[in-house]
């Protein structure tokens, strides 16, 4: 939460009642802390493997609102036209966590709003979920306590917000970790993180890759082993006889019981 307070936002949006700002890995340390925490990089992988990295990261903060009135819930699925574009309902490519700093566990917090199994409807929300839409009866409210690391996928249907009626500003954090071929969804500036960053696993998750002479092939769609430092843990940790014994959906699930710092 300290370093949301020493990085604010800027001079228009600090203005507003709520400000959300993108691209913070290079504005602060504590960030980066994040994208390879033990804990949720082993969740994350145990879903995705171990070909991805993080290319998407925000906070939001919400002072509390006036009113619930004409609120603008902002529904929406992540990754912009890439739940669109595809002619079918996209499939799993990228898991967002946010970091739920501030209780919310009493209602009119400025609670983020799920609704449970939108991941696998045929798109029909996008006519019945305006961005003023109150929440139905069935989305959920994520009352969480401080500290809580909350995963969904990007084809969950959830609110930006909700009206915060209390007495406390709502601060949040949003990593987002996907496969390594896709686009970073913001400008992703690392500062000086590049020279800085030692740690095989870290660099990963940073987009750090290794460079390639012209002429080969891209490390995102063809890595070699010395790409892919989290799959390397792996094999370290459980051996290659055993992996190929579990089969590689077990041995992707494996890797939530690792820790992944160097």
């Amino acid at each position: 939460m300290a370093a949301i307070d020493r990085c604010g936002g800027d001079q228009e949006s600090e203005s507003a009642h709520y400000y959300n700002r993108l691209n913070i890995l290079g504005r602060d340390d504590a960030f980066v802390e994040l994208v390879d925490n033990p804990a949720v990089l082993g969740k994350v992988s145990g879903f995705l493997g171990w070909n991805i990295w993080v290319n998407h990261t925000h906070y939001n903060v919400r002072p509390p609102d006036a009113s619930e009135e004409n609120y603008r819930y902002d529904w929406h699925v992540d990754g912009g036209v890439f739940s669109t574009d595809l002619q079918f309902q996209a499939p799993m490519t990228a898991i967002k966590v946010g970091f739920y700093l501030t209780d919310l566990r009493e209602p009119q917090r400025g609670q983020t709003y799920i609704l449970p199994r939108s991941h696998i409807g045929e798109r029909s929300w996008r006519d019945e979920y305006k961005k003023f839409t109150p929440p139905p009866k069935d989305a959920v409210a994520l009352k969480v306590k401080p500290g809580s690391a909350v995963l969904f996928q990007q084809r969950t249907l959830h609110s930006q917000g909700s009206p915060n009626l209390s007495g406390t500003i709502r601060k949040t954090i949003f990593v987002q970790w996907a496969y390594r071929w896709l686009y970073p969804v913001d400008a992703m500036t690392l500062g000086d993180l590049e020279t800085r960053t030692q740690e095989p696993i870290r660099r990963q998750m940073l987009g750090l890759d290794r460079k390639r002479p012209d002429g080969i092939l891209s490390s995102r769609y063809y890595p070699n082993p010395e790409d892919l430092p989290l799959k390397n843990r792996l094999i370290q940790e459980v051996g290659i006889q055993r992996m190929c014994e579990l089969g590689p959906a077990a041995t992707r699930h494996l890797t939530q019981f690792l820790d992944f710092k160097v």
